[in-house]
């Protein structure tokens, strides 16, 4: 495989190869639903309610935008808050970290559920929401770095493009369940949605908590990371051993993550502002998006399994050309403006071109680095360089009406 693995290597040489955990698997894919979950219901709720509730004082134009505020708060959280507990998952280790992000996320998510209004405490309504929205965001930008992280080291190397490639399937069932959730929202009353009805996707973040906390304090730490941790060979700052011993590999993985961002944000910003400025219905592109996400689920392990058998740089690069190649195909069908042609259009370029280009990057990326800053590297070049998803997923959502 084309990988680093330098750490691992002495230590696994002649030895079995590992059994993947199932209950690793599980709590890094429960891990990616809370997080890309607790994201996109508030990116949802910026753009469409927020302003009425927290911001009611302002025009409506700058009310939208003082909450449209709040979701970038975020933004800025996710790289730094990745650096900061990346830098502790390779001192540390990956798990403590990890069962830490989830909280933060999940418990942020649920009390932004419970705020009061600013009709009820004033300006301490928007200050407290700006302040969940950190701690949503510096939790969420170690988890999927930290989650790919751990299901390589845990994963048999014959078989790390498959397995790393599962918490992808969780991505894009938080992108489903939100969209679903608040789609459920939008049929009631107006008045029910701002009395209480907006709070709903937001509280029912509690359930995965619960669940996912119990999974996660399972899971034990990385074989890999214990023998590092065991030889005295811990990274003692992490981001400066990567960007000097290996700066040439994390330029090679902020290369991989630009296909997946630029094609992200034409098919979920631009394509869909380009298919609703042309008097389609939004909710149109929306159910193309959601098809794009069933199509995800399936092709992901398939992705996995084709990183696997060819590796991980020529399957990329496949995937890569499709993107390339549908490009044209991808305008010309929404360009007609049918339903079919636009749902055929969303789901082929989301679902066949970004969801697999990102399930081959879980391991490709991992793998070009050294256990000893792997965490933090995988959170610089994603977070940091490209910040992966994060901005575009304000579209992929059902209006609230």
């Amino acid at each position: 495989m084309e990988g680093s693995f330098l750490s691992e290597r002495s230590a696994v040489s002649g030895a079995p190869a590992p059994k993947m955990s199932k209950t690793l698997l599980s709590t890094t894919m429960v891990g990616s639903v809370i997080e890309w979950y607790d994201w996109a219901v508030f990116s949802s709720a910026a753009a469409l309610i927020l302003n009425q509730l927290f911001f009611p004082k302002l025009s409506p134009t700058v009310g939208v935008l003082a909450s449209l505020a709040t979701f970038a708060v975020g933004l800025v959280a996710r790289p730094v808050g990745g650096l900061i507990l990346g830098h502790l998952g390779d001192k540390y280790g990956r798990r403590p970290v990890l069962v830490a992000t989830f909280l933060m996320m999940g418990v942020a998510t649920t009390l932004i559920g419970c705020l009061p209004t600013y009709e009820t405490i004033g300006i301490a309504a928007p200050i407290l929401l700006v302040v969940l929205r950190l701690a949503q965001g510096f939790g969420a930008g170690a988890e999927y770095a930290g989650a790919t992280s751990m299901v390589v080291e845990g994963a048999p190397p014959s078989r790390r493009g498959y397995y790393a490639s599962l918490p992808m399937m969780g991505i894009v069932g938080g992108i489903g369940l939100a969209a679903a959730v608040t789609a459920g929202m939008a049929y009631l009353p107006k008045d029910q949605l701002v009395s209480w009805g907006w709070r709903v996707p937001f509280l029912l973040s509690i359930v995965m908590v619960i669940v996912g906390t119990v999974v996660r304090m399972k899971v034990p730490e990385t074989t890999v990371f214990e023998k590092v941790k065991a030889s005295n060979q811990v990274a003692r700052l992490p981001l400066g051993e990567v960007l000097r011993r290996q700066p040439g590999r994390a330029l090679t993985a902020m290369a991989a993550n630009a296909p997946l961002t630029f094609n992200i944000y034409v098919i979920q910003v631009f394509g869909l502002s380009y298919v609703t400025g042309r008097g389609v219905a939004k909710n149109v592109p929306l159910v193309g998006l959601l098809l794009g996400c069933v199509l995800g689920v399936i092709l992901c392990p398939v992705a996995g399994k084709l990183a696997d058998r060819y590796g991980r740089r020529g399957s990329y690069a496949a995937f890569c050309l499709f993107n390339g190649i549908f490009a044209g195909p991808f305008f010309l069908l929404l360009s007609t403006g049918g339903t079919v042609s636009i749902w055929v259009a969303m789901a082929l370029g989301f679902g066949l071109g970004c969801i697999t280009i990102n399930a081959i990057s879980a391991s490709f990326i991992p793998e070009l680095f050294d256990a000893r800053y792997r965490f933090t590297a995988v959170v610089f070049t994603r977070e940091v360089s490209l910040e992966g998803y994060s901005g575009s997923r304000i579209e992929v959502q059902s209006d609230y009406r």
